[in-house]
């Protein structure tokens, strides 16, 4: 990868840094891109927390944010995103525990990086660039931490091996081993689905292009439950075996694996020609794909390991992750084994079906230990992820149950007994259809309405089943005399069922045939205004499940939420109705919000048709 001279900022705050932090006690300044990779680079401006400082601005072909809270530790922590899914424009993204960084001291940073393609040692190198302008600005913090999420996640591996001059500890959340491993499981997914499609070599190699044979061909003959069930099977065994939560994973993932199928097979970035598969019957059936030679040595260039970690280093996987599957923890752990520096690294496993599913409590808990490991030697736990089945792992770290999970249906969930269940078919527009995601909202007999679904289920061939949940496990949800109104993502919009389903009852199952039409993409439900976000109290700890959230018009209730019990979205979800739902909650009006009765600072407007993302704060 060609790298471009220093921007001229960083050596005019060299010259004029601290004596205690001169020049000479940092390390050579990294070299970066000046300009952006034919993207555009959004506004780095941003509102601190209170208690905190903002530093943002352009560096070179990139944009940055800092955040400094008013009483530092002398500790900086900075986060890398994922995949930009080569999209125009890039922006800085704080870190998920934003909130518990500046409640417990920690200054952080985040870069756009100059481009949104695949590019983890770019993120790599532009984040240690962003630690060299922060130590020439700032001074040279105490300790420093890289993490990243999915790409970032790779990219911490990376720096980890690359910038012990700059870190002291890396916290890697759901990252593939390295590049090469990353377009591997594209192989495999695109290798295994047109095996069970009954695609041909030769159907491959006359195919126009890669995007038509997977629309035309592979995933019409995979809507057969049959052919598609051989299709999970193989990938699920290709991507470390069975595990907990691998199909649900696995479908969660499907349609954007087979986006990036199309364009990474297309692009010829992938090479399968000598992997051996261990089914027999698939390794002598498989499609071998073409590889441009010269376009996959550029791709993988600068965004490899080599497993020669310098500084402590935990990662953190999900199991049923269906875009960054488990196996690329035992395709690291191998590396850093074979290059003697395995002392340097604890991985960690959590029961998860999502990518990267974790909750913000997690997330934290695993940077305690990391920190712990660098500051006061105390090496981790972790889980032997090279074991020959994954369902029986020795250890995993999640700390709050997921749903239908042995944790889950043993009743330490309240109100987990009560959820009700619907199923049935589904129809679009009159026909049956799939889709990735589909959820509910309730409507209780007073007008108010809650999301109330217990997972994010697939349709499939215009079928479904989905878990409602009960007033005693999310305030707001199912009660005698509620209404279900489940939707679906289709057509690139949410689209809610055109009939509102009585509530079966505490702990009932009810059989419900759906009718969507993208022409009314309200369909039962009333105008709302939407909020989502997760609940902290003064130090930046999320609050706990159960903790209830209200939006007040004067004196009038106009939406009742709670923070969730279980998953890896341990937030709140609030709806707020209008006047047509609950005479005094009117549109264009001010909102207080309250958290568990007691008013929080954020103001909001209830303007029936937004939906808001935003954190609480209490105390």
């Amino acid at each position: 990868m060609r790298r471009v001279a220093l921007v001229a900022v960083l050596v005019a705050l060299a010259a004029c840094s601290s004596s205690k932090n001169t020049a000479k006690s940092l390390p050579q300044p990294v070299q970066f891109r000046q300009t952006p990779d034919g993207i555009t680079l959004d506004d780095p401006s941003f509102t601190p927390l209170p208690g905190a400082r903002a530093d943002f601005g352009h560096l070179g072909g990139s944009v940055y944010q800092i955040e400094i809270p008013e009483h530092w530790n002398h500790k900086l922590v900075l986060f890398m995103h994922g995949f930009g899914q080569l999209a125009k424009r890039a922006a800085a993204t704080p870190p998920r525990i934003r909130h518990y960084f500046i409640g417990h001291g920690y200054a952080w940073g985040a870069s756009s990086f100059s481009s949104t393609s695949l590019i983890p040692g770019r993120a790599a190198d532009e984040t240690a660039a962003l630690w060299d302008y922060f130590a020439r600005k700032h001074g040279r913090p105490e300790r420093s931490y890289v993490t990243g999420a999915s790409m970032g996640g790779a990219a911490t591996n990376i720096a980890a091996e690359r910038y012990g001059n700059r870190f002291d500890g890396a916290l890697a959340l759901c990252g593939a081993a390295s590049q090469a491993p990353a377009v591997s499981i594209t192989a495999d997914f695109f290798a295994a689905g047109a095996y069970a499609a009954g695609v041909k070599q030769a159907d491959y190699d006359h195919a126009a292009n890669v995007s038509d044979l997977v629309n035309s061909r592979i995933r019409p003959a995979l809507r057969d439950p049959a052919e598609h069930l051989k299709f999970e099977d193989l990938y699920i065994q290709l991507s470390g075996g069975p595990r907990a939560f691998d199909r649900e994973g696995f479908r969660m993932e499907e349609n954007t694996n087979w986006s990036r199928a199309a364009i990474t097979v297309g692009a010829g970035l992938v090479d399968n020609h000598d992997t051996t598969y261990p089914d027999p019957a698939f390794n002598r059936g498989a499609i071998r794909l073409r590889t441009n030679a010269e376009a996959r040595r550029a791709f993988l260039a600068g965004n490899e390991t080599t497993g020669n970690l310098q500084i402590p280093l935990l990662t953190l996987h999900s199991t049923g992750d269906g875009q960054v599957p488990i196996n690329q923890a035992q395709i690291y752990q191998r590396e850093v084994d074979a290059a003697g520096k395995s002392d340097l690294m604890v991985q960690r496993v959590i029961r998860d079906p999502g990518h990267c599913g974790f909750n913000d409590e997690e997330i934290a808990t695993n940077f305690e230990a990391l920190v712990a490991w660098v500051e006061h030697g105390t090496r981790p736990q972790g889980t032997n992820v090279m074991v020959d089945d994954l369902n029986h792992l020795d250890h995993t770290y999640e700390i709050v149950p997921r749903p239908e999970s042995p944790d889950d249906t043993n009743n330490a969930v309240p109100g987990a007994s009560d959820r009700a269940t619907l199923s049935g078919a589904a129809t679009l527009d009159g026909r049956p259809f799939d889709a990735q995601y589909m959820g509910v909202v309730v409507i209780r007999p007073d007008g108010l309405v809650t999301a109330c679904q217990l997972t994010l289920p697939t349709i499939a061939n215009g079928r479904y089943e989905i878990g409602v949940l009960a007033d005693a496990e999310g305030a707001g949800c199912g009660a005698p005399g509620a209404r279900v109104v489940p939707w679906t993502f289709a057509k690139n919009e949410i689209i809610h069922s055109m009939n509102a389903v009585p509530w079966p009852g505490n702990g009932q199952r009810a059989t419900a045939n759906l009718t969507f039409a993208s022409a009314a993409p309200d369909g039962a439900k009333p105008p709302l205004t939407q909020f989502s976000g997760d609940i902290y109290n003064a130090t930046g700890d999320a609050l706990s499940g159960g903790t209830k959230v209200e939006a007040f018009v004067g004196d009038t209730l106009c939406g009742v939420a709670s923070t969730r019990y279980t998953g890896s979205f341990t937030g709140y979800i609030l709806s707020v109705v209008g006047p047509t739902s609950v005479a005094g909650c009117a549109k264009g009006a001010p909102l207080q919000l309250r958290v568990d009765g007691k008013p929080v600072a954020k103001t909001a407007t209830n303007d029936l048709k937004s939906h808001e993302s935003f954190d609480l704060t209490t105390g």
